[in-house]
């Protein structure tokens, strides 16, 4: 098979997978449906894009069920494990071996041989845990009795799937079946699943805490972790066991590394790439005329009842247990992913043939897309019973409507609906260290989701929740359905937290680490004394709790405040609220910057942040949600944090104009001009971010200049002494145009002044100043300054390639604009090759910081697109193509200037 035809197979099943994966979500279909379906179609059964016998496809479909099972080890708790009961354990039992025992009897009726059959039984054993658990959350009965032992079952029935997968592969593989070597089989598996998981559990911490000590690439963990899980399965393949069994058991140790969060994130897109490929396979060797052929639809028939009653039995080990035995027989239908994964390997070892191929992939269909259904119609029904048979008091008991235990909290008695959302915070905050009762489990799950809608008068208890509760409260919250009801942003946020498909009901996403180290703070500490003396602690601690939760939202901000307007916390709270979390990230780029303690940076930083309230809620949440930073990293914040405080209490004054160093300013500026208005009023426009850098008296030097504004064409300029030798002040005022400190930076050049420093700035009616500190001999020539500007206006910008150039971007460390650092050799005409290299990509400098040390040239440049906002990577890259490739001018047929490199370029 050629390179192309590889290339083409593996685009057409991604792109399937992804296309059939959406459209499955947007149905309510599971993906793994939706992927399968795509594979027929691809397939030879109908379109025929893609063949059976692309062994590319199929060694990446072995890579992703290898990587599914890790998944699935990595996402199983072995503490939640040991704790599943003995209900769920005994229902995982019986829904093990009925299923089989009744697919074996169903097959010996059709007449298959006994090897096939027992493959074929034990391919019925399995229960899709990402299913249930996924309806289960729907109806917001996660926290029932009969969900948590449907899970639970699930958990353990995964572990004995995977041992009988084991045996009975062996046993169909192999020739003789004998007690013995049923025997030696199994306690083969069981002795992997211990001794590996054992060897594993103990070598993955040390290991992967070494690599990540040591690793400085960024998929250094990733590769490392993949090459861990292959390990294993090749572990397992040498002890004649499925690979599968060594990746699932590979994932079980890595839940115990440090590093497991980073391995499960950074392993998620890998998996988003292979895992789908193996369900598209599935479609792919699907014959679908199969499924019309009459002993097709007769045997998955039969295996269809044989799987239906072997799950509905299996409640019978939750005998004596609460709960609805038909709930939870039915919860443990759907087949999923672990009976695909039989399927599969039945038909690559030759067990199955296509026709029974086709009836258990039909079983696998049915049971994952009925189920749901099924098991809406039972909860619905039984939920309705429920509440009606209740008896609801409006006398709330002498001790409350919660009774709370040392481990329980459960319902006193049957409180009115209206006290529902308050009870349900209340009882959060209790299950932090206890367990849900039944009845209160129930109440909750039962109510209609108008009477958890969310009422201000519950604030208070959604802060104590905060402020107390802790990941088992806000799970208790999202399995109930409450946070649904209450806060649906919230919710969501969470939901895309979970990591992983197939995740259990884990504590994980439900943790939010700024406000533990909230609670951890030492009374003295630096953070603790800040967050004391803030007005409104109460919005500092939600925003804390939203940074966490909406971590991987797309506009974090924007969600925020859509949360705090639920709440109605107030507008203001809002506002504030929200513009926290949007400047999330923005004091520590700040910090870290090289001059960020300087005055201007500083000054930058206070007038974005307006206030000193503000101004110390942004420290504190940069630093609990940063709080595993380096020491020298944290130093460094808190400086910057107590320089701004200064700034921002500048003088002792009163006042708002007292936290404005912009108005302060203005005004001296304003009291050092003349008394013409115009020069006023120019002072009074000045753009924001020149009024930061510049002095008063330069201020008012300018505005004279600028008035009466420059006409057209004209190039005013004014030149004088600085105050140090051979070092002067060249102001330059023009209408604004396209590239004009490039024009100016150019004729400096040209006579031979050497650029030290320079401000740039525009008013809203278009006219700029160019102000330069530059070093001469001799005073510069100011007329001939301004003629050869102002003829410069029409000459096209030209610059030479700018070799050895490091050129690095920031959006994060100003408020407003990129902040450009180039550093390059010090030379004449630096600043006119770097200006015409942003004026040829269409960038406007807002304003530029020029230092030369030891021939050494470090310019720091704030740049805006055309259109005022900061560049995008496009942007960026054309401002790197024109500073490496140098710019020529060339015209359209139009008669329109264009630019284009001089010569191709690395950019580095």
């Amino acid at each position: 098979m050629d390179i192309t035809t590889v290339l083409t197979d593996i685009l057409i099943v991604l792109v399937a997978a992804k296309v059939a994966a959406e459209l499955a979500e947007r149905v309510g279909v599971p993906a793994v449906v939706g992927e399968i379906v795509a594979g027929v179609l691809v397939g030879p059964s109908m379109l025929g894009l893609v063949g059976h016998h692309d062994e590319v496809l199929r060694t990446l479909g072995e890579i992703g069920v290898i990587l599914l099972l890790l998944e699935v080890g990595m996402e199983m708790d072995l503490g939640e494990l040991s704790k599943v009961g003995r209900a769920s354990l005994l229902v995982a039992t019986v829904g093990v071996i009925c299923p089989m025992v009744l697919g074996i009897g169903a097959m010996e009726l059709i007449g298959d041989d006994f090897k096939t059959s027992l493959f074929v039984g034990a391919a019925l054993t399995a229960t899709s845990v990402g299913i249930t658990a996924r309806v289960f959350g729907d109806l917001r009965a996660l926290a029932t009795t009969e969900a948590r032992i449907v899970l639970g079952a699930a958990v353990a029935d995964d572990v004995m799937g995977l041992v009988v997968l084991t045996v009975v592969v062996r046993l169909v593989t192999e020739g003789s079946v004998s007690a013995l070597s049923v025997a030696g089989i199994v306690g083969v598996a069981v002795a992997f699943l211990v001794v590996g998981g054992a060897v594993g559990l103990r070598l993955s911490g040390p290991l992967f805490a070494l690599v990540a000590r040591l690793s400085r690439s960024t998929g250094t963990m990733v590769a490392l972790a993949l090459a861990f899980t292959l390990a294993f399965a090749r572990v397992a393949d040498a002890a004649k066991l499925a690979p599968i069994v060594g990746a699932f058991v590979a994932g079980l140790a890595l839940t115990r590394s440090d590093q497991s969060d980073r391995i499960r994130r950074e392993l998620a897109p890998v998996g988003h790439l292979f895992i789908p490929v193996f369900f598209l396979q599935i479609g792919i060797d699907a014959q679908i005329g199969a499924f019309g052929h009459a002993t097709v639809l007769r045997d998955a028939a039969l295996l269809l009842l044989a799987a239906v009653a072997g799950k509905l039995v299996s409640p019978l080990g939750a005998a004596g247990s609460p709960g609805d035995k038909l709930l939870i027989g039915i919860g443990m239908l759907p087949r999923g992913e672990v009976g695909l994964i039989f399927a599969t390997i039945g038909l690559s070892n030759g067990v199955l043939d296509d026709n029974l191929y086709a009836a258990l992939l039909l079983v696998v269909l049915v049971t994952t897309l009925a189920t749901p259904q099924i098991l809406k119609l039972r909860y619905t029904r039984l939920n309705a019973a429920r509440r009606a048979q209740v008896d609801v008091t409006d006398v709330m008991p002498p001790g409350g409507w919660l009774g709370v235990t040392d481990d329980m909290v459960d319902l006193a008695a049957r409180p009115p609906e209206s006290a529902s959302l308050e009870l349900a915070l209340q009882a959060a905050v209790a299950v932090g260290r206890r367990e849900p009762g039944r009845e209160l489990v129930e109440w909750l799950t039962g109510l209609p989701e108008s009477a958890l809608r969310w009422r201000r008068d519950a604030l208070d208890d959604l802060l104590d929740l905060i402020e107390r509760g802790n990941g088992r409260s806000w799970r208790f919250l999202d399995t109930t359905g409450v946070l649904a009801a209450a806060a649906p942003d919230l919710a969501r946020a969470l939901e895309t937290r979970r990591s992983g498909s197939m995740a259990i009901d884990q504590l994980e996403s439900y943790r939010f680490p700024a406000l533990e180290r909230l609670r951890r703070l030492d009374a003295g500490a630096p953070v603790a004394i800040e967050a004391e003396r803030l007005l409104h602690p109460d919005w500092l601690v939600l925003a804390l709790l939203l940074v966490d939760a909406l971590e991987h939202e797309p506009a974090p901000g924007d969600t925020a405040r859509a949360v705090v307007r639920r709440l109605g916390v107030g507008t203001e709270a809002e506002a504030e609220i929200g513009s926290l979390i949007d400047d999330r990230h923005l004091p520590w780029a700040a910090a870290l910057r090289a001059g960020a303690f300087s005055e201007e940076a500083v000054t930058q930083l206070a007038s974005h942040l307006d206030t000193p309230e503000r101004a110390r809620a942004l420290y504190v949440l940069s630093a609990l949600t940063n709080g595993d930073r380096p020491t020298w990293e944290l130093t460094r914040l808190r400086e910057l944090h107590r320089l701004v405080q200064e700034v921002l209490a500048h003088d002792q004054l009163t006042g708002e104009e007292a936290r404005n160093l912009i108005g302060r300013r203005r005004t001296e500026a304003i009291a050092l001009a003349s008394d013409d208005e115009a020069v006023r009023d120019r002072l009074a426009r000045a753009p924001r971010p020149y009024v930061i850098r510049q002095e008063p008296s330069a201020m008012a030097r300018h505005a004279k200049l600028l008035n009466p504004p420059p006409h057209g064409r004209e190039a005013r300029v004014r030149v004088g002494p600085n105050g140090e030798p051979d070092t002067w002040y060249v102001d330059v005022a023009a209408r604004d145009r396209h590239g004009l400190l490039a024009v100016v930076t150019g004729v400096l050049a040209d006579h031979d002044l050497d650029v030290v420093e320079a401000v740039v700035a525009t008013w809203p009616d278009r006219i700029a100043l160019e102000s330069f500190l530059v070093r001469a001999a001799i005073a510069p020539d100011r007329v001939g300054l301004e003629r050869d500007v102002a003829a410069a206006f029409d000459q096209p910008l030209e610059s030479p390639l700018l070799a050895d150039v490091t050129i690095a971007f920031d959006n994060a460390s100003s408020p407003w604009h990129t902040v450009c650092e180039v550093t390059a050799a010090d030379k004449p005409g630096l600043l006119h090759v770097i200006a015409t290299a942003f004026a040829a990509a269409h960038v406007e400098v807002v304003a530029a910081t020029i230092v030369a040390t030891d021939a050494l040239a470090d310019d720091r440049f704030e740049l805006v697109d055309a259109d005022g906002n900061k560049l995008d990577d496009d942007a960026q890259e054309a401002v790197r193509r024109f500073l490496c490739g140098g710019v020529t001018t060339r015209r359209s047929w139009f008669g329109r200037r264009t630019y284009a490199p001089v010569a191709a370029a690395t950019t580095p």
